[in-house]
This record gives structure tokens, C-alpha cells and sequence, in this order.
């Protein structure tokens, strides 16, 4: 009898610390998210250091199942965006700011990009997983699921997909403007913005608001914000909306 009971006083110890032994959490309400094709998923997740130390992270995505290749997926860590073709970032990460450790009860804001083809529409699946630099079996792993495959619930007519388009700007990267041509289709004149976003997801620039007829259009982009005030280097987000679509392309400025 005295053995069971030292072994449930056993048992009620350990299983507490099992579960706060995780030292950071990287939990999201929401893994699957849809919108129409074209569009430009921005997922922020936050990483938090629940531990009392210091703590040295690695953030790798461990899948990049896309269904096109027009689609695109990159990770951000709040500061600094990496271009798509990098697998994995460090915190601290000294190789393009001075980011320290996460020291304890701060967050790291984690940004998923996903950027979707207005031409092909379909489903990705990206696996971020994020571990402890010195002890990789401390790890969480979290699948995000995008998609633009269309519900066939409603027809919008003012713009057709095969006819709307948001073209590359160019020259990129660009020092000190760029161009950004797009095209307008459908039969009507439509309500059209063309904005600037840094990769927090903060307007920087207003380039164009107004009613446009269908038809070929090119806004050019001094690297200036809205009050005039010049850009530092970095990657920039432009967005078209016209009617109910919506697309998304990055921009890189090098001083």
C-alpha cells in the first residue's frame, strides 16, 4: 500500500512538470485560413519565452507544399523578412539586425506570408517549427493551410480574373523608384487603391485612389512615404484592390 502511494505522489508530481516544461509557446486559434485568388496571406503568430531565462530559438519551415509556381510563402520575424527561399532564421539573429535573445515574458511576432496566383487557384500547406537552439527535441510544430480554390457561391462581374492583373514591378530591386503596372478588365469603370505596406502590415504610401475604366495603367513609387519622408531599405509590400478583388505583391528597396 505504501509503495502505490508513493507511486501516485510520483505520478501527480511528475505529470505538472511535464506540462510546464515546455519553455516557449507557439499556439494559433486559427490554422486554415481562405480568400479569393491573388490574394496575399499575412498569418502572425507570436513566439512566447515562458521559461525564466533567456532563450536561444530556431524557426525552420519544415514544409512548403505549394500547388503552383506563382505561389510563394516566407517568414518574418517581426523586424526582418526573409525572401522565400530561406528555410530558417535564429533568435537572436545578428545576421541582418542586432536582434538579442527572447528574454523571459517577451514574444517574438512571427508573420507567415503565403502569396497565392490569381491565375491558379489551389491549396498550400506550410510546417513552421519552432526549437530551442541548443536542444532540438524542444520543439513545437504548427501546419498552416491556405487556399483560393472558389466556392462558386457568387459571380462578381465588375472585374474578371483573366483580365485583372497586378504585374511585377520593376526595376527590383529599385534605388530610388520603381514601376508598377497593372491592368483593369471587366466592362465598367471600378473603385481602384494602390497602396504600400512595410512587412508589418503598416500603410506607408498612398499611390493611387480613384475610379478607373478597364484598361492598361503603370503608377510609379519614389520610395517616399505619404508624408514624403524617404524609405529605408527593405522589403515592401504594394497591394491593388479593384471592386472585390484584391492582390498582393513584395518589392525590395536597396539604399
Amino acid at each position: 500500500m505504501r509503495k502505490l502511494c508513493r507511486l501516485f505522489l510520483f505520478f501527480f508530481l511528475l505529470i505538472p512538470m511535464a506540462l510546464f516544461s515546455q519553455p516557449f509557446s507557439f499556439d494559433s486559434d486559427t490554422l486554415t485560413y481562405s480568400n479569393a485568388p491573388g490574394y496575399f496571406f499575412a498569418i502572425p503568430v507570436p513566439i512566447i519565452n515562458d521559461s525564466p531565462d533567456s532563450l536561444h530559438l530556431r524557426v525552420k519551415r519544415v514544409m512548403n507544399d505549394l500547388p503552383g509556381e506563382n505561389w510563394a510563402s516566407s517568414m518574418c520575424n517581426g523586424i526582418v523578412c526573409y525572401a522565400p527561399f530561406v528555410d530558417e532564421f535564429t533568435v537572436p539573429d545578428t545576421s541582418f539586425l542586432d536582434i538579442p535573445p527572447l528574454a523571459p515574458g517577451d514574444s517574438v511576432d512571427f508573420i507567415l506570408d503565403v502569396i497565392s496566383d490569381l491565375n491558379d487557384p489551389g491549396t498550400a500547406s506550410v510546417t513552421i517549427r519552432v526549437e530551442l537552439w541548443d536542444d532540438p527535441a524542444v520543439a513545437r510544430e504548427l501546419t498552416f493551410v491556405t487556399t483560393t480554390v472558389s466556392t462558386g457561391l457568387d459571380d462578381r462581374d465588375e472585374v474578371t480574373a483573366n483580365d485583372f492583373q497586378l504585374h511585377a514591378n520593376y526595376p527590383n530591386p529599385f534605388n530610388p523608384e520603381t514601376k508598377i503596372p497593372f491592368s483593369i478588365g471587366g466592362n465598367k469603370t471600378v473603385d481602384v487603391q494602390l497602396n504600400v505596406y512595410n512587412m508589418l502590415g503598416q500603410q506607408v504610401a498612398s499611390l493611387l485612389n480613384d475610379r478607373l475604366a478597364p484598361g492598361n495603367y503603370e503608377v510609379n513609387w519614389n520610395a517616399q512615404n505619404s508624408l514624403g519622408a524617404e524609405m529605408p531599405s527593405g522589403i515592401y509590400l504594394y497591394e491593388l484592390q479593384a471592386g472585390n478583388y484584391q492582390l498582393h505583391r513584395k518589392m525590395i528597396l536597396l539604399r
